[in-house]
Order: C-alpha cells, then structure tokens, then sequence
C-alpha cells in the first residue's frame, strides 16, 4: 500500500470510531438546559392609537348608485345634438387586439396577395410582448374603438373613436408605419 492511502484508511478508521460513540452527554445536556427556569420576557411594544378620519362626502352622489333621473335627461341632452354615425357600436363584440393600446403595437411588415392585403403587427408591451399579429381592412384594435381602414406595404391606417367632452365622439385617424 501507498503511504498515502494508509493514512487516508487510518483517518476513515477514526471517523468511523467517533460516529459510534453514545449520545449520553448530549442528552445529559439538553435534560439540563431545558431544566433551568425560562428568563423574562420583553413587554409588549406600546401601540399609539392611529388618528381618528372624519369622512366629510356622506352628501355627496355614492358613485356606485345609479344616476338620478334630472341627471341622465342633461347628459342625454347633451348627447342629443352629436352626428350619430360618430357613436361606438356598444353592442358589438370586441376583439382581441382591442385589449390594448395601439401605443404599444408597431407594424412590422405587409403581406399581399390577390385577396388584399394584411399588416403585420407586434405588441410592445404587456404579457403578450413580442407577439405578432395579421390584420386585415375592418378589424379592430386599440382601446378607442379603432378600425383598419386602409393598409399598404408601408402603414396601417386606424380610424378611431375618442369622446370629445361635451358628450359626443369624434373619429381620428392614427397611422402605424413601417420602421425599416
């Protein structure tokens, strides 16, 4: 045998020896620390009473209620006088693209055939980041009520719907360009 390998047989001898040896002492010691009387205990941190809030809009309209009937007629009014071919369609059913906001799409290319064509379109921003999308003249995206009304090899062009302020909607028409 190596000089090497004896020692090493010699040093896991040893070991071996030390991990047999009875656990008297150990328990002797814990029987004694568990044996002595528990010390004192901090007192409780002093809590300070929060500063009582007076809640001072008990008058006011609960906006979870609904609106009182003077109310609604004033609003209606106002809505009244506004082109109605200018007004959202509430009863049409959203889209996917319409979840976000066409500040976070960019056009990343065109597409085009002798059906017509389509844009391509990445998301930005959100849990959808880096996804494209193929979009075709009529879909509809962005949180204004957006439509694609015209695409080409360079920009998608979006008619979108905005309130105005005054109870009416106006179109505005956004442009996503091709970045080369």
């Amino acid at each position: 045998m190596k000089p090497n390998a004896l020692l090493f047989a010699a040093t896991a001898a040893l070991l071996l020896a030390g991990c047999g040896s009875s656990t008297e002492d150990l328990d002797d010691w814990i029987k004694t620390v568990k044996a002595r009387p528990a010390g004192p205990t901090d007192p409780l941190p002093e809590i300070s009473q929060a500063p009582s809030f007076e809640y001072s809009a008990q008058d006011m309209r609960s906006p979870f209620a609904d609106l009182e009937p003077d109310l609604e007629e004033v609003l209606t009014e106002i809505a009244e006088g506004c082109d109605s071919s200018v007004q959202p369609d509430p009863n049409r059913r959203r889209e996917d693209l319409e979840r976000f906001s066409i500040d976070s799409m960019e056009m990343v290319g065109a597409m085009s055939n002798a059906g017509g064509n389509w844009g391509l379109i990445q998301t930005t921003l959100g849990p959808t980041e880096g996804t494209i999308f193929k979009v075709s003249v009529g879909q509809y995206l962005g949180v204004n009520h957006g439509r694609i009304i015209d695409i080409d090899e360079f920009r998608i062009a979006i008619e979108t719907l905005v309130p105005d302020g005054q109870g009416c909607w106006e179109k505005r028409v956004i442009n996503l360009a091709l970045d080369e």
